[in-house]
């Protein structure tokens, strides 16, 4: 499952950011909500793994895109089968869920407190709309269902939910079972539709972003769980506390720049995040790192690649 780049920079900015910082908590509340949510999709895909489909079939899982108006379409997952085509949106909420669909007003009560929270149907019904369109103008014609899955099973649904597309996980088979009786003929080669949307999906960039100076500078030891600075020597990133010794510790710190600063990195910048001061070793460190070298002089910066190999 891929994840998505807003997910990668708040989980990296949550080992990143000052302990002190103004924002930290709003910071890890959300990495744990994002956590809850990527739980709940892995579920999806679990269930949906097992499943049987009566025709061939793709599920796109986060997927993204930015539409001609030029906005942002996030969809949890999405199934495509030659007979219709399914927008899940996935949440993995607990408590007791409630709709006013007058009002368009989704709710929770849980340990007697009352939440509202986004309207679910909401957002997978502009999907699907989305997808109509689109679908319009490659010129296929196939039914388009969007559907809310509760992958927390300790939710619970009021019954003013009974008429809307939501359901437990575990209900998901048989709603498909149900679309494949519904719509027993193909309408579209699924090759083509499979390759129209992967051509349209874009990844999206975070929803956030962060100045350098909000940020804790170091090699951190993943094994102390990014609390600890690790020093160099002989080649080895060394963790004075837990004494972890690390060549890869050098190429993780590069992703979490990219993640949090970008791609660009200069030798100045890069002594001053990694803690380096020394300008021969950083020198040395950047030439072992393999990254690709741009200008001349003052001018010159190095390119951090999505991955290392």
């Amino acid at each position: 499952m891929q994840q998505s780049r807003h997910y990668l920079f708040v989980k990296t900015l949550m080992n990143r950011i000052k302990k002190d910082d103004f924002d930290s908590p709003a910071i890890e509340q959300e990495f744990y909500r994002l956590e809850a949510g990527l739980s709940g999709e892995q579920k999806l895909t679990r269930l949906l793994s097992d499943y049987h489909f009566k025709t061939a079939s793709h599920i796109f899982y986060n997927f993204e895109c930015i539409n001609t108006k030029g906005f942002t379409h996030q969809m949890d997952a999405l199934l495509i089968t030659p007979n219709f085509v399914v927008v899940m949106e996935v949440k993995q909420m607990s408590g007791t869920l409630f709709y006013k669909p007058a009002l368009h007003e989704f709710s929770r009560v849980q340990d007697n407190v009352s939440e509202n929270f986004p309207n679910p149907f909401d957002q997978a019904y502009r999907h699907q709309l989305f997808l109509e369109h689109q679908f319009k103008a490659w010129q296929i014609s196939i039914p388009v269902y969007h559907i809310v899955v509760l992958a927390n099973y300790r939710a619970t649904l009021d019954h003013s939910l009974t008429s809307f597309p939501i359901m437990h996980l575990s209900g998901i088979p048989r709603f498909i079972e149900k679309l494949y009786k519904q719509h027993t003929n193909p309408r579209t080669n699924i090759t083509f539709l499979q390759n129209q949307l992967e051509q349209l999906y874009e990844q999206l960039p975070p929803r956030r972003t962060i100045e350098k100076h909000r940020l804790r500078n170091g090699v951190l030891c993943k094994q102390c769980d990014y609390v600890n600075e690790m020093h160099y020597r002989q080649g080895y990133f060394i963790c004075p506390v837990c004494g972890m010794k690390s060549k890869e510790a050098l190429y993780e710190t590069f992703l979490q720049y990219r993640i949090l600063v970008g791609p660009r990195i200069t030798n100045k910048e890069f002594r001053e995040f990694f803690s380096i001061p020394c300008i021969h070793i950083a020198s040395k460190l950047l030439a072992k790192a393999g990254l690709e070298k741009h200008g001349v002089n003052k001018g010159t910066y190095y390119l951090i690649p999505e991955r290392f190999e």
